[in-house]
């Protein structure tokens, strides 16, 4: 919804809330302050449990991401990717690793929870052999740095998500529901090639604490929020 956001924040929050989604993850404010932002969120009784900071400002302005975070009501920080630039080789990923770690223990030390938002690189392999989510796995600390499962990118890679929700018991706390058309792009949930149902299913049994509905693009994408919150809906409990 970022561009309808832009462009009628209050419309869209109560268009959100009618279609009868409660909750919400933020990935930047549009053109209002965070404390606006809750405001318009708790007028139409939306939470935002989680928040997008972007890598760079979450190790070079972290105070400012923690005070955004407390106004919004956001318990989960997620990095939504590393430049291109950092994360060239292994010793870049391992790097990176490192300052995750870091991060992790002082948002920790906030109350808050650090995770990594994954794409579809984090799945090609080095030469070794070993993958950058690999090194994510192994070179961070369980407690401080958890995960956000992008099962569309899982799948766009050529992996099994339901595999990667199994694996990832305890770790990954956050998951992406975003479904992988035949054509290879994101469509609404449950219309794509992906087995959503158990996908669903499976995160919930290991352990996701927020499932969010994304689509990276839609020609009309108030319609495609209420497809997939149907398609959710309908699932037997």
């Amino acid at each position: 919804m970022r561009d309808a956001l832009g462009t009628d924040l209050e419309g869209t929050l109560k268009r959100v809330i009618d279609v009868g989604y409660r909750e919400v993850e933020l990935a930047g404010l549009p053109g209002v302050t965070a404390r606006a932002m809750r405001t318009s969120l708790q007028r139409y009784g939306l939470a935002a449990p989680s928040m997008h900071a972007g890598y760079e400002r979450l190790r070079g302005d972290f105070a400012a991401v923690v005070e955004e975070a407390r106004t919004l009501g956001a318990a989960y920080l997620v990095c939504p990717s590393v430049d291109a630039g950092e994360r060239r080789t292994a010793d870049d990923w391992k790097r990176v690793c490192r300052t995750l770690n870091g991060i992790g223990r002082a948002a920790r030390t906030q109350g808050l929870v650090l995770a990594y938002h994954n794409h579809d690189f984090e799945f090609v392999p080095f030469a070794g052999g070993m993958t950058p989510f690999r090194l994510l796995m192994t070179e961070t600390d369980p407690g401080d740095v958890k995960l956000e499962l992008d099962v569309y990118w899982v799948a766009k890679a050529g992996q099994d998500p339901v595999q990667y929700l199994k694996n990832g018991e305890g770790r990954i706390v956050l998951a992406h529901l975003k479904d992988l058309g035949r054509d290879g792009s994101t469509v609404e949930v449950g219309s794509g090639v992906l087995p959503m149902e158990q996908i669903v299913r499976t995160a919930l049994l290991a352990g996701v604490r927020h499932l969010f509905v994304e689509q990276d693009d839609s020609a009309d994408p108030l319609a495609s929020i209420a497809t997939s919150f149907r398609y959710l809906e309908r699932l037997r409990s």
